[in-house]
């Protein structure tokens, strides 16, 4: 799907917006709207149970009133344009949009429907959509901290639920069937969120002790509680949703957790779980969606509409919905309801799957199936204020939507052309600096358009570098893999290699794991590339102080007075520290002029792979570089340098280079000549080695 380019120009600094919009707020109302926000989650469970017998959760919806509803009607004024844009340049926004003036619209043919009431309920959705996913846009760290402690207090809920049982009175207790408080005073209702809790709960990284301890508690607690609700449907969402990520998720422990919950399934079902799914049977399932499929009959292309009651009754029994989300859907939607529903969840799915590699990205791909297979037997209510089915259809859609405009798949500086790239790789070398590479991964996650994945080619760093990744991966808004190699020397040509043969990317851009980028980078590569070219970009090399303060937490400066220098033999003059996308198009129309540096180049993966990559032959710090580029210009894909544009700071380390780099005795310049002499297209030692080893990190 090419979102921002089929939707016109992406809006640029939507990230930047929206964390200007958070950071902005009075730390008081900040802090007011995130209690909201956890309340809204663990209410659910805790809230006092209503003195109305059908409305058990109207303490808990007059609440989030006052904790939820008033602190995020201002955050979405202050980011209304951010907010619109957002919703107006992603299929999830598009199509939730569209589902929600169906809605509306059928109102108009509604028995029961009121048009105020219907407005609030999507008034509340399209609020709560955004506002957590603005939330993930600008704190993603802060989000997951939110899920975290959401996760605690459902945990505790479930813990003082299973306590005061042998304490309460009704038809539930009588079957000895657990169930919660406020809107979750039902074991089915209670099952499917403390479910979801599981869910999301064994998808986090905690990297401090006792907060693992804590996470390792409450998902005891919570499992424990839905074992002891008798619910079939939520028993069967968790083994679905724990096979899946066992097969699906990247991370070695998110697989243990899974296995640990199967096999304490495995020990359930044979302790007498099966037996007791037996002789409940279908529980009426093929009646009530016999029933079901014939009120959709009745009215296939309009529904009910929106607010509508129908009775579905089997026998003595009686129930005001059809225990399917889908169905329900179409009987009060109609067909057009149902599919702009479905084409919704699918595309939310799409995006989980995508960005299954990061945590929010895994944590929601677990909620989507978990979910998928929870309502197709109960829990439809989605048209209504905050309830149990938030947590399995709107909350799994605001992640969708934070990952949409965090990540912006399809942005650029301008829109794309014919052979425009789909998919972009950011590899880059490092080798024993992890300061360094820290400074350099944080100027890529600023970046304005970011890169579809990040891969670290590491050319035989220590365990500090390893710890670095690992620890960064969890807050990079994109894919970000360690690609290690023994320390056997300088081995560059055969590092890069490996780490473009572990990309996904029709395009790749290599950086050094000391080069500091400029927000545009990235875009910037992307805007000038162009079937049969390759770009080479730059460098400010920066003076000690200035490297000093930058890995001390300063913000690099693109401009002539910076404090760099400008007159090294890789250097650039003061006038190209200014940044013009404009005049970069000119001046990269030239045909000769620059020096190749492999510290910022970008190629098509097709142009590589055609020319095998560096050539590995080459040790030693020199000419790799130019000898891929002249292969490159033999096989008639020619160079572009880029000035005004793809700008990055070079920080300041002892060089390694040779006293006169253009000694033509040195090994490997006598390979580069020999390239240019012979004009050789293709080296026999290249990055073909690497891609059926490498193929299998790939996601």
């Amino acid at each position: 799907m090419n979102e921002a380019a089929g939707r016109g120009e992406p809006a640029p600094g939507r990230v930047a917006n929206f964390r200007q919009a958070w950071a902005t707020l009075p730390s008081w109302l900040r802090n007011w709207l995130l209690l909201g926000m956890w309340w809204l989650l663990v209410g659910l469970a805790a809230s006092p149970t209503g003195h109305k017998v059908w409305n058990p959760g109207k303490p808990y919806h007059d609440s989030l009133l006052i904790l939820f509803a008033l602190p995020s009607l201002y955050l979405v004024w202050k980011c209304r344009r951010a907010l619109v844009r957002g919703f107006l340049h992603t299929w999830e926004g598009v199509l939730l949009l569209a589902f929600m003036a169906w809605s509306i619209l059928s109102v108009a043919w509604a028995t029961n429907g009121k048009l105020g009431d219907a407005a609030v309920v999507v008034v509340y959705v399209l609020v709560f959509v955004g506002v957590w996913a603005s939330l993930l846009v600008a704190e993603p760290r802060r989000f997951r901290r939110l899920l975290f402690w959401a996760g605690l207090g459902l945990g505790a809920a479930a813990l003082v639920s299973m306590a005061v049982f042998p304490l309460r009175s009704g038809v539930w207790q009588a079957q000895d069937r657990l169930m919660a408080f406020g809107t979750l005073n039902n074991p089915n209702l209670a099952a499917f969120a403390f479910g979801a809790a599981v869910v999301w709960m064994t998808q986090l990284t905690v990297s401090i002790r006792w907060q693992r301890i804590l996470q390792t508690l409450a998902v005891a607690v919570l499992l424990l509680f839905v074992v002891l609700t008798f619910s079939r449907a939520t028993w069967l969402a968790l083994i679905v949703t724990q096979a899946f990520m066992l097969l699906a998720a990247t991370h070695r422990h998110i697989r243990r957790r899974a296995g640990v919950i199967l096999a304490f399934a495995v020990v359930i079902i044979v302790l007498g779980g099966w037996q007791y799914m037996e002789e409940r049977g279908l529980s009426y399932r093929p009646q009530i969606l016999e029933q079901a499929f014939a009120l959709f009959r009745q009215h296939p292309w309009i529904g009910l509409g929106m607010g509508s009651h129908y009775t579905i009754q089997v026998g003595d029994q009686v129930w005001d919905h059809s225990h399917n989300i889908f169905s329900h859907l179409a009987i009060l939607l109609g067909l057009p309801g149902l599919l702009l529903w479905v084409a919704l969840w699918l595309a939310v799915g799409w995006r989980a799957w995508r960005y299954r590699h990061v945590a929010i990205g895994r944590a929601l791909l677990a909620l989507w199936v978990y979910a998928s297979v929870a309502w197709q037997f109960d829990a439809p209510q989605l048209l209504r204020r905050p309830d149990v089915e938030w947590l399995l259809g709107w909350f799994p859609l605001a992640m969708s939507m934070g990952l949409a405009w965090r990540i912006r798949d399809r942005p650029g500086s301008a829109a794309p052309g014919a052979g425009s790239p789909r998919m972009v790789s950011l590899v880059v070398l490092t080798f024993n600096w992890p300061e360094a590479l820290a400074k350099v991964l944080a100027s890529i996650a600023a970046q304005r358009r970011l890169p579809d994945e990040i891969i670290v080619a590491d050319d035989g760093s220590k365990e500090d570098t390893r710890a670095l990744i690992e620890r960064m991966a969890k807050d990079l808004p994109v894919p970000l893999r360690h690609v290690w190699q023994e320390d056997l020397g300088f081995r560059a040509a055969r590092c890069r290699n490996r780490g473009m043969a572990a990309s996904r990317g029709d395009y790749i851009i290599l950086i050094d794991g000391d080069m500091v980028l400029h927000p545009e980078f990235v875009a910037d590569h992307l805007a000038l590339a162009e079937r049969g070219y390759f770009l080479q970009g730059g460098r400010f090399k920066t003076h000690p102080r200035e490297t000093e303060r930058l890995l001390a937490g300063g913000k690099p400066v693109f401009a002539p007075w910076a404090d760099v220098d400008f007159h090294v033999f890789d250097g650039i003059k003061r006038l190209y520290a200014f940044h013009s996308l404009m005049l970069a198009r000119w001046k990269s129309r030239a045909r000769n002029g620059g020096r190749v540096m492999s510290c910022n180049m970008s190629f098509w993966r097709d142009d590589l792979l055609r020319v095998n990559g560096f050539d590995e032959r080459m040790e030693g710090y020199g000419a790799e570089d130019r000898e891929l580029a002249a292969r490159l210009g033999n096989a008639g894909v020619r160079r572009r340098q880029l000035k005004w544009a793809a700008l990055a700071a070079h920080l300041d380390h002892p060089s390694r280079a040779q006293p006169d780099v253009d000694d033509m005795s040195l090994p490997n310049n006598r390979l580069f000549r020999a390239t240019v002499v012979e004009r050789i297209t293709r080296c026999e030692q290249g990055i073909d080695s690497h891609l059926a080893e490498l193929s299998l990190l790939k996601p």
